[in-house]
C-alpha cells in the first residue's frame, strides 16, 4: 500500500495483488460530497476499484449524513418499518428463510439494523457490526439490536459460529473485501452461507449511463464488482456452490432512476460542475411542469429497463449466495 498524502492511499488489487491498472474514469463526483475520484481496472484480474482512496480512519466523515437509507438517525423517524423493510430486503429475506427458519445471523455493515429486525422478530439470534456510531445507536434505540462499531476485521469472536452472514450493500464499501470474506468464511458453521448484495458493474445501467451511473458513489464505494470478479473472490476465499441473482427489482429500478436524474438534473449538473448539493435539497420535489414530466419519463424508462435486466442477467444490483 502506497500512502500518497493528506490521508489518501494507493492500494494494490485486492483480488490478485496486481499493480498494473487501466484508468476507467477520472474526476468522478458524487452529489453529496466535494471531491473528484478516479476508478481503475486491474489489468490482470479485471477487478475495478477506486484508486487513490481515503485511508480507513478518514471514511467516517463520508457517512455523516443525518439521513441513512431514508430514516433520520438522530431519532426523529417514527416510520413503521414492516412494509418498508419488505420492500427493501424482500428477496434477501426470502432466500435466507427458504434455507433456514431460525439460527444465528451476523450482518457486516448492519446500518440502522432494519434488515436484522425481521430476523429478531422471528426469534433469530441477531448481531452485527457497523462503521458509524450514529447508525448503530439508532439500531439499539429503534430495534433493541446492539451492534459492534468499527472495522469487522479488528473484532474478536468467541467459539459460537454463525449460520448466516450478510453483507447487504457493504462489500463495495470495504477497504479489504477479500480479507473480510475470508474471515466471514472462518466464522460460518459447516453448512452456513453468506448472502451478499452489491452493485453490478456489468449492469445494463452502467453501460447506458457510463460515468453518470449512480452506483459509482465514490468514495463510499471503494470496489466495483461484476459477477465474474465477485465469483473469483469468493472462490479464492474458500466458498463453494456460488449462485447469483439479478432479480433485486427495487434496487434495479432505484439505481436506474437515480442515474437518469444524475445525468439530466440541473442540480446534479451543478454538483458535477463544482457545486455541492445538500442531500435534503437534492430530494426536495421541484414544482414545475417540465421537471415533473421529466421525472415521469425517468420512472417509466427505469421501470422498463429494470424488467429486462433479470432476463438478460444484467441487473443493477446482484444478490450472491455462497456456502462454506
Amino acid at each position: 500500500m502506497k500512502k500518497v498524502k493528506n490521508n489518501w492511499e494507493e492500494p494494490i488489487c485486492n483480488l490478485c495483488e496486481g499493480r498494473s491498472f487501466e484508468v476507467i474514469y477520472k474526476d468522478l463526483t458524487y452529489w453529496e460530497y466535494p471531491g473528484k475520484f478516479t476508478v481503475v481496472k486491474c489489468k490482470n484480474c479485471r477487478l475495478i476499484f477506486t484508486n487513490p482512496r481515503p485511508i480507513l480512519s478518514e471514511m467516517e466523515k463520508y457517512y455523516e449524513s443525518e439521513m441513512y437509507f431514508g430514516r433520520d438517525v438522530r431519532g426523529n423517524d417514527e416510520i413503521e418499518d414492516s412494509e418498508n423493510r419488505e420492500m427493501h430486503y424482500g428477496p434477501m429475506y426470502d432466500l435466507v428463510l427458504s434455507k433456514k427458519k431460525k439460527g444465528k445471523i451476523f450482518d457486516i455493515g448492519a446500518g440502522t439494523g432494519m434488515l436484522l429486525s425481521k430476523f429478531k422478530d422471528k426469534g433469530w439470534d441477531v448481531s452485527g457490526v457497523e462503521l458509524t456510531h450514529t447508525a448503530a445507536s439508532y439500531a439499539k434505540r429503534k430495534y433493541g439490536i446492539k451492534l459492534m462499531t468499527g472495522d469487522f476485521l479488528e473484532k474478536k469472536f468467541d467459539s459460537k459460529l454463525f449460520d448466516v452472514i450478510i453483507l447487504n450493500g457493504s462489500l463495495e464499501h470495504l477497504h479489504r473485501p477479500f480479507e473480510t470474506l475470508e474471515k466471514a468464511h472462518s466464522l460460518l458453521q459447516k453448512k452456513g452461507f453468506v448472502l451478499i448484495s452489491i452493485p453490478n458493474n456489468d449492469s445494463l445501467g452502467r453501460k447506458i449511463f457510463g460515468r453518470n451511473w449512480f452506483a459509482w458513489q465514490t468514495p463510499r464505494h471503494l470496489y466495483h464488482f461484476s459477477p465474474i470478479t465477485v465469483n473469483k473472490m469468493l472462490k479464492k476465499a474458500g466458498y463453494k456452490n456460488i449462485k447469483i441473482s439479478h432479480s433485486f427489482a427495487i434496487q434495479n429500478y432505484y439505481i436506474l432512476f437515480q442515474s437518469a436524474r444524475y445525468m439530466m438534473s440541473p442540480k446534479f449538473k451543478k454538483k458535477k460542475a463544482g457545486g455541492l448539493v445538500n442531500q435534503k435539497e437534492a430530494f426536495i420535489p421541484i414544482i414545475s411542469i417540465k421537471k415533473e414530466i421529466g421525472k415521469i419519463i425517468f420512472k417509466v424508462v427505469a421501470f422498463l429497463i429494470s424488467k429486462i435486466e433479470p432476463i438478460i442477467r444484467k441487473g443493477e444490483v446482484i444478490i450472491v449466495y455462497a456456502e462454506k
